[in-house]
């Protein structure tokens, strides 16, 4: 993974103050820490490191004993240190969405932490009931006041979260369109939204099917949402049949191992030149890859390069689709908008669709057209019939930009009115 440079560094120190760090969302890794990240003050009493993208925590956390919150929520962790006793004060631990395994949480040093009052363990799949009895029969006699979450799923309940795939949604429906939030997000959207307060007391404030019957009641009593439509920038002509012919010549791989979770008939990543560990196996095949389909990439490159060069040297992947369908889905390994490009024989349709708020969903034409959008909303492709191929340009590494809105202005001679809409995060 690639550390951040210093002038990241500078602007991620802007988030720190001297009792509170506050890093959520800026796809961080225990490198980055290693790299320079310094925290101004050994009185350090509230860090937020969720949304980023750490396998194990950085050792620089357990030298802030000071610290009463931690959180540590949808990261990559599949456990904590012994370390985690060092933080003596700590009075609640927020780890929503990791990859923990009771055999790599140290219970017996949780059980050491006197002051523990909320430990959050919620939405870890592989943490199954008899992890909670665990916890609860080690810890819960040294720390009575300490109160235990885990969401405890069936087999069954397993069995159809495996199937809530992208591939497998119907893409005209709401709820597939809201699938793709995570479950804490749907709870933000009913009480932000529609005002709904569940209570946390009760074992339906955790329970997903619970919480999306009941955002979908409220949807039905608010009605449609509004469907704003836009135009991307257009392409020449001579750049479009260029592309045509070369895709209609693609010898696709016959693989569908390179995004399993979407619906195409062909889904072909080719990784820019630099962008991967320099003579490594995988970039060694990454790059055998990509001269063979050489000339389909520079032709996508140097077609938006004339739309925007600055991105066109920036985007680290191309990915090349045939017949893609639907598949709401949100692209979380991004750090920024991407630029998608579609052609091809195909019915008025097949646009991209993307959730720009709660109840504003933007359709985007773009046959023949650029369109910029941040795939870390919610976002698919509408129906429509024929043959339909599409490029779409992505960033999986540098800096991160912050998600503000789901689309963006085209120039004035495409759209001269053109009015932002709402700048939101799910």
């Amino acid at each position: 993974m690639t550390t951040k440079n210093n002038d990241e560094l500078d602007i991620i120190a802007k988030h720190i103050n001297d009792d509170e760090l506050q890093l959520c969302n800026n796809n961080l890794s225990e490198e980055d820490f290693h790299s320079g990240i310094k925290c101004p003050s050994v009185h350090l009493r509230s860090i937020d490191l969720s949304r980023n993208s750490f396998k194990c925590l950085p050792p620089q956390i357990f030298t802030y004993t000071a610290l009463t919150f931690l959180d540590v929520s949808r990261n990559r962790l599949q456990g904590l240190p012994t370390e985690i006793k060092l933080l003596v004060n700590l009075e609640k631990l927020i780890a929503v969405s990791n990859h923990f395994r009771l055999r790599q949480l140290p219970v017996d040093e949780l059980a050491s932490l006197h002051n523990l009052k909320l430990l959050d363990l919620r939405y870890n799949r592989k943490l199954k009931q008899s992890a909670l009895e665990s916890l609860n029969e080690v810890i819960l006699p040294n720390n009575s006041q300490l109160e235990i979450r885990c969401t405890i799923s069936s087999k069954e309940d397993d069995s159809a979260a495996k199937k809530l795939s992208a591939c497998d949604r119907d893409a005209t429906l709401l709820q597939s369109q809201l699938e793709p939030l995570s479950t804490p997000q749907l709870v933000k959207r009913l009480e932000r939204s529609f005002g709904v307060l569940l209570n946390k007391e009760t074992e339906q404030a955790y329970n997903r099917d619970y919480i999306m019957t009941t955002l979908l009641e409220c949807y039905e009593k608010h009605g449609p949402r509004e469907i704003r439509r836009e135009k991307g920038i257009p392409v020449p002509k001579h750049r479009l049949d260029a592309l045509v012919h070369e895709l209609n010549a693609v010898n696709w791989p016959q693989t569908t191992r390179e995004r399993p979770k979407i619906k195409a008939e062909h889904y072909m990543i080719l990784q820019k030149p630099g962008s991967g560990v320099e003579d490594s196996v995988r970039t060694r095949k990454e790059t055998a890859k990509l001269n063979k389909y050489k000339k389909l990439f520079d032709l996508a490159v140097d077609t938006l390069a004339e739309i925007d060069p600055v991105f066109a040297e920036r985007f680290t992947a191309l990915a090349v689709t045939h017949n893609f369908i639907g598949s709401p889905h949100i692209d979380t390994l991004n750090v920024g908008p991407f630029y998608g490009l579609s052609l091809g024989e195909f019915s008025d349709g097949g646009r991209i669709a993307v959730e720009c708020s709660p109840l504003l969903v933007a359709e985007i034409d773009t046959k023949g057209k650029f369109g910029k959008v941040d795939g870390r909303f919610p976002h698919w492709v509408t129906p429509y019939e024929g043959e339909r191929f599409s490029l779409i340009y992505y960033v999986t590494s540098g800096s991160v930009e912050p998600q503000t809105t789901a689309i963006f202005a085209p120039p004035p001679d495409v759209a001269p009115h053109w009015i932002p809409p709402p700048t939101f995060v799910p």
